[in-house]
């Protein structure tokens, strides 16, 4: 197990040493090697003179439309009540 593993592991509170991790730390090297392949990129001929003004603004102009009817959106609701979508609890309450 390398040093920047561990370090990685300590940095996202993870237990290094946990049997379910075994795959985490190929995908991490697999990263890294991607990441100096990156790195040897000639890069020297590429000019640094983009502004924010050589792009485009490609957002639609904001005008206001009519919103659809209170019905048609409950239509395509799974469960609807009280003019509000209804949705499954997801976290569970101690009792």
């Amino acid at each position: 197990m390398t040093e920047e593993f561990k370090e990685l592991c300590f940095l996202a509170r993870l237990d290094p040493e946990d049997e379910s991790l075994i795959h985490l730390e190929k995908d991490f090297q697999k990263i890294l090697e991607y990441v100096k392949h990156i790195e040897e990129i000639d890069t020297s001929s590429i000019t640094e003179d983009y502004t924010e003004e050589d792009t485009l603004n490609i957002f639609r102009e904001d005008i206001p439309e009519p919103t659809l009817p209170i019905e048609k959106i409950a239509q395509n609701a799974p469960d609807w009540e009280s003019g509000h979508f209804v949705v499954p609890g997801v976290i569970e309450q101690e009792n």
